[in-house]
């Protein structure tokens, strides 16, 4: 009897989140919940090469501290472009659900790939997170191993903002037909918009 009480939270807590889950989400909704990422901090927090510099430079109970530190900003990262990238995702399904019949070809397009690079970034963010949880975890339960190195997450962490700086540029594009005021306000929560990636 008592294994089922985890199983009926999870159902309760999957009821509450169906009743009080938000409308329809049109461009109008996207801006106002987006969480601003700045893509100078986002391309520095998975770097690796800030750490070589600060071990050189520190104990190694000062690098662990800082490396744990730094994990920690590279989760809330990924957890704000996985929020992030659901609103896009909500917002190409609404635009496809009601007005995918107004368009033109190349807008319907460019929803499709707002939608694909939304879903892709989503998933590679959570991927990440999943990994960088499992490091926290290691370096507490087996504090004598090497402290875990970002050096391991490059290709991950590069193809995470190669999708996500996509999806943003899309957003931004895609904004256009909406008219100036919108696209300056899409604009203004945008971060990696203007990146240069092709060093990645």
């Amino acid at each position: 009897m008592i294994c089922f009480i985890p199983v009926v939270l999870m159902l309760v807590w999957y009821a509450l989140r169906v009743c009080t889950r938000y409308p329809e989400r049109t461009v109008r909704d996207v801006y106002p919940f987006f969480r601003y990422v700045e893509g100078k901090i986002l391309i520095g927090s998975f770097h690796p090469d800030a750490e070589e510099a600060y071990k050189a430079a520190n104990s190694p109970a000062e690098f662990k501290k800082w490396q744990i530190r730094r994990i920690h900003l590279a989760i809330h990262l990924c957890r704000d472009i996985s929020t992030n990238c659901r609103l896009l995702v909500a917002w190409a399904v609404f635009e496809r659900n009601e007005n995918w019949h107004l368009y033109p070809e190349a807008i319907r397009t460019g929803l499709r790939e707002l939608q694909i690079a939304s879903m892709q970034a989503q998933t590679a963010a959570f991927a990440i997170r999943l990994r960088l949880r499992f490091s926290l975890v290691r370096m507490t339960l087996l504090p004598m191993l090497p402290v875990p190195s970002f050096h391991n997450l490059v290709a991950h962490s590069n193809t995470l903002l190669k999708f996500y700086n996509t999806a943003e540029v899309l957003a931004e594009a895609t904004s256009l037909i909406y008219g100036e005021e919108i696209h300056e306000n899409m604009l203004a929560v945008l971060g990696t918009v203007d990146l240069e990636l092709d060093g990645l």
